[in-house]
């Protein structure tokens, strides 16, 4: 049984037959390609994609997922503890030789998916010893051209991001990204995919020359207007047209309104009054402080001009999405890294993050006096 058949509200599976079969299409192709699954906050690609790895023929594939969500890495021991697992001692004991045997062990223990790569504790210290990528890259690739032998390795790893930044004798994303394509578009040997709600960051990776002709995107976005309308309707939910006049499609904004409860004036209010809030400390902020941003590697930083975010703001009084040509990069960055605006690089489009940020944001401007640019 699926999990998600658990529960009442399986929203990010609703009308998603689109994106399910794009994945499931990637999963019975020879790999090929570094699969990119990217959207806004909380519109559902993890639990779509665990989801559907939940369904897959045990005897075919070996899933390893790796989640760096709330993970704080800023070494290269880090990012070894967070790769591999130390499997129980009990089970531990039962695996005498290393590399075949450790691999044969993994395809046993492969039920739904394995939490990191199954591991014993002296490999682990010898890996954090030597402080060598290459020699965790080397193992690796051996380990999944074992596992091949019987199954098709699966690599998940969620919230790539978190490692964006980490230096190993260079940066470490750009030797993992090098070692997804080995084992993808060279050996076709275990299908990679990397789920991230970070719009810069796959804009980052969606511009790296690196990675042109070996990397596919899917865009997991939140319910357009009809489909929203669809999914409440379908619980009998009440006043659906102002829940999608404030919340827009966003999954998780409209399990709020579905699991609290609460009667839907009620909870707009709250929201609305949470986002404004948001909206106002940072501008608010921004007249004391100028954040500088850093635009290309090694660059001089630039400064975040308030007047300039509030001109981005603006672009969204009557839309909901705008181009990506011609903003402000400065504080195009600041307002992402905020989680304020979600960039959609295949597109070039840029959007708010949630329709309820959006109406905390058109709320705000209109108290803002344009001659001060302060709020009244």
């Amino acid at each position: 049984m699926n999990t998600t058949e658990k529960f009442e509200y399986d929203i990010e599976f609703f009308n998603r037959e689109k994106e399910k079969e794009e994945i499931m299409r990637i999963l019975r192709a020879k790999p090929n390609f570094i699969n990119f699954i990217y959207g806004p906050i909380n519109s559902g690609k993890t639990t779509l994609i665990t989801s559907l790895i939940d369904d897959l023929p045990k005897d075919k594939y070996a899933v390893f997922y790796i989640n760096l969500r709330g993970k704080l890495i800023k070494e290269y021991g880090g990012f070894v503890r967070v790769l591999f697992k130390v499997k129980r001692k009990e089970i531990s004991e039962k695996v005498i030789e290393k590399g075949e045997k450790l691999a044969k062990k993994a395809l046993v223990l492969a039920g739904r998916y394995l939490s990191g790569i199954p591991i014993e504790k002296d490999m682990l210290d010898g890996f954090l010893e030597t402080k060598s990528s290459e020699d965790v890259f080397e193992f690796l690739e051996e380990y999944f051209l074992k596992i091949s032998e019987e199954k098709i390795p699966v690599l998940i790893i969620d919230e790539l991001q978190v490692i964006g930044d980490l230096e190993i004798n260079g940066k470490l994303i750009y030797k993992l990204f090098n070692f997804f394509i080995r084992l993808t578009k060279e050996l076709h040997l275990c299908h990679v995919f990397a789920l991230s709600s970070d719009s810069l960051f796959i804009e980052r990776v969606y511009n790296e020359a690196m990675l042109e002709g070996r990397t596919n995107y899917i865009l997991i976005d939140d319910f357009d207007e009809e489909n929203a309308g669809k999914f409440l309707k379908k619980y009998k939910f009440k006043d659906i047209n102002k829940a999608i006049k404030y919340f827009g499609g966003k999954p998780g904004d409209l399990r709020i309104l579905l699991e609290e409860g609460k009667e839907i004036n009620s909870v707009v209010q709250e929201k609305i009054a949470e986002k404004r809030r948001l909206i106002s400390d940072m501008l608010d902020k921004l007249l004391y402080v100028k954040p500088k941003i850093e635009m290309e590697e090694g660059e001089e930083k630039i400064p975040v001009e308030r007047d300039k975010v509030i001109e981005i703001l603006k672009m969204f009084k009557d839309k909901e999405e705008i181009r990506d040509a011609g903003i402000s990069r400065a504080e195009k960055i600041y307002l992402s890294g905020k989680n304020i605006l979600f960039i959609n690089p295949q597109k070039e489009t840029i959007k708010i993050q949630s329709g309820i940020i959006l109406t905390g944001i058109r709320e705000i401007l209109k108290e803002i006096d344009d001659n001060t640019l302060t709020i009244k």
